[in-house]
């Protein structure tokens, strides 16, 4: 479909009393094609996902846009965030089925290529197929290694393998990456306890174990 055809709002639209969304539905009155309803339609699936608490309609708002838009990079956005809204419902395979639309478009921005494979990582984990899930964390960190979601991800594809050594350094990488994320130093601990070997055998565990415990100089 073309950047130029319009398709009517959802049905259920307007759904709240709010100001915001008086406005947005306004800004989309005032415009019928291009940027500006495409900004104006995003606006609106965001307003019922993270603030009404309607993701019903978000979902149908992002399909839309999807179906109007021509831009590669807004769709594929957009799959991420229906991918997102699947994957909290722990609905792993239509979450990694949206995932893998997103990547078919090929976005070149760097974060939400991050995302897709990294969500689409986690998904084949909890689905089990771990090592396919290993493939999408690997891509993931070789696109940002600074996040340290797919090292974590990356190390439960590994864990589930029996390659503990591998888990372990994932975790130790994403503790580095985001010492405040609390996940990997949670997995990374309970490892120890099973194997306390390892601190041993990787000497880069007991630095890091050094170096979150020193104390600060001031």
């Amino acid at each position: 479909m073309t950047a130029s055809t319009t398709l009517p709002l959802p049905l259920g639209i307007p759904a709240t009393h709010s100001d915001t969304e008086r406005r947005i539905i306004k800004a989309l009155e005032g415009t019928t094609a291009g940027e500006l309803r495409a900004q104006a339609l995003w606006d609106l699936a965001v307003f019922y996902h993270k603030e009404a608490g309607r993701s019903d309609l978000a979902i149908l708002l992002l399909e839309l846009i999807i179906k109007e838009s021509d831009d590669r990079e807004r769709s594929a956005l957009a799959y991420l965030i229906l991918g997102h809204i699947a994957q909290a419902r722990n609905e792993w395979a239509t979450a990694l089925e949206l995932y893998e639309h997103g990547l078919f478009l090929t976005p070149k921005r760097t974060e939400t290529v991050y995302f897709l494979c990294n969500n689409a990582g986690y998904c084949l984990n909890a689905l089990y197929m771990y090592d396919k899930g290993e493939s999408y964390c690997r891509r993931a960190i070789q696109i940002d290694s600074s996040e340290p979601y797919a090292f974590t991800n990356l190390g439960i594809s590994l864990y589930a393998q029996n390659d503990f050594k591998g888990a372990a350094w994932c975790w130790v990488e994403a503790i580095k990456a985001k010492p405040s994320q609390p996940s990997a130093a949670e997995l990374l601990k309970q490892l120890l306890m099973k194997y306390p070997e390892l601190k041993q055998q990787c000497p880069w565990i007991q630095e890091l174990v050094v170096t979150r415990t020193a104390p600060k100089v001031m």
